[in-house]
Protein backbone atom coordinates (compact mmCIF):
# COMPACT_ATOMS: atom_id res chain seq x y z
CA UNK A 1 0.00 0.00 0.00
CA UNK A 2 2.76 2.46 0.89
CA UNK A 3 4.61 1.51 -2.29
CA UNK A 4 1.64 2.70 -4.34
CA UNK A 5 1.52 5.91 -2.28
CA UNK A 6 5.23 6.49 -2.93
CA UNK A 7 4.62 6.00 -6.65
CA UNK A 8 1.86 8.61 -6.62
CA UNK A 9 4.13 10.98 -4.73
CA UNK A 10 6.86 10.40 -7.31
CA UNK A 11 4.43 11.05 -10.16
CA UNK A 12 3.20 14.21 -8.49
CA UNK A 13 6.77 15.38 -7.94
CA UNK A 14 7.62 14.70 -11.59
CA UNK A 15 4.51 16.55 -12.74
CA UNK A 16 5.32 19.48 -10.47
CA UNK A 17 8.91 19.65 -11.73
CA UNK A 18 7.73 19.49 -15.33
CA UNK A 19 5.17 22.24 -14.84
CA UNK A 20 7.74 24.47 -13.13
CA UNK A 21 9.64 24.53 -16.44
CA UNK A 22 6.55 25.79 -18.28
CA UNK A 23 8.39 28.71 -19.94
CA UNK A 24 11.09 26.44 -21.34
CA UNK A 25 8.50 23.98 -22.64
CA UNK A 26 6.68 26.88 -24.29
CA UNK A 27 9.95 27.88 -25.97
CA UNK A 28 10.47 24.35 -27.28
CA UNK A 29 6.87 24.28 -28.52
CA UNK A 30 7.26 27.62 -30.32
CA UNK A 31 10.56 26.72 -31.99
CA UNK A 32 9.30 23.30 -33.06
CA UNK A 33 6.07 24.75 -34.44
CA UNK A 34 7.89 27.42 -36.47
CA UNK A 35 10.34 24.83 -37.79
CA UNK A 36 7.44 22.53 -38.70
CA UNK A 37 5.67 25.32 -40.58
CA UNK A 38 8.88 26.15 -42.46
CA UNK A 39 9.46 22.52 -43.44
CA UNK A 40 5.92 21.65 -44.58
CA UNK A 41 6.14 23.39 -48.00
CA UNK A 42 9.24 21.35 -48.85
CA UNK A 43 7.09 18.22 -48.87
CA UNK A 44 5.07 19.67 -51.74
CA UNK A 45 7.82 21.46 -53.66
CA UNK A 46 10.60 18.87 -53.72
CA UNK A 47 10.73 15.77 -55.88
CA UNK A 48 9.79 12.68 -53.91
CA UNK A 49 12.88 10.81 -55.17
CA UNK A 50 15.36 13.41 -53.95
CA UNK A 51 17.40 13.32 -50.78
CA UNK A 52 16.00 16.72 -49.82
CA UNK A 53 12.55 15.14 -49.63
CA UNK A 54 13.84 12.47 -47.26
CA UNK A 55 15.45 15.09 -45.04
CA UNK A 56 12.26 17.16 -45.11
CA UNK A 57 10.15 14.16 -44.11
CA UNK A 58 12.47 13.41 -41.20
CA UNK A 59 12.41 17.06 -40.14
CA UNK A 60 8.61 17.19 -40.29
CA UNK A 61 8.25 13.97 -38.30
CA UNK A 62 10.77 15.07 -35.68
CA UNK A 63 9.44 18.58 -35.23
CA UNK A 64 5.88 17.25 -35.28
CA UNK A 65 6.77 14.91 -32.44
CA UNK A 66 8.25 17.81 -30.46
CA UNK A 67 5.13 19.91 -31.11
CA UNK A 68 2.86 17.10 -29.92
CA UNK A 69 4.95 16.28 -26.86
CA UNK A 70 5.52 19.85 -25.70
CA UNK A 71 1.92 20.80 -26.52
CA UNK A 72 0.72 17.88 -24.44
CA UNK A 73 2.88 19.01 -21.53
CA UNK A 74 1.53 22.56 -21.81
CA UNK A 75 -2.05 21.26 -21.92
CA UNK A 76 -1.43 18.95 -18.95
CA UNK A 77 0.02 21.77 -16.86
CA UNK A 78 -2.86 24.11 -17.72
CA UNK A 79 -5.41 21.43 -16.79
CA UNK A 80 -3.51 20.71 -13.59
CA UNK A 81 -3.52 24.39 -12.60
CA UNK A 82 -7.30 24.63 -12.97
Amino acid sequence: MSEQGDEQTGREAAAEALCEENRKVLGVFTIALVFLLIQLPYLVVTDSDSSLFVVSVLNVVGSGAFVLLSGSVLWFCRQRAV
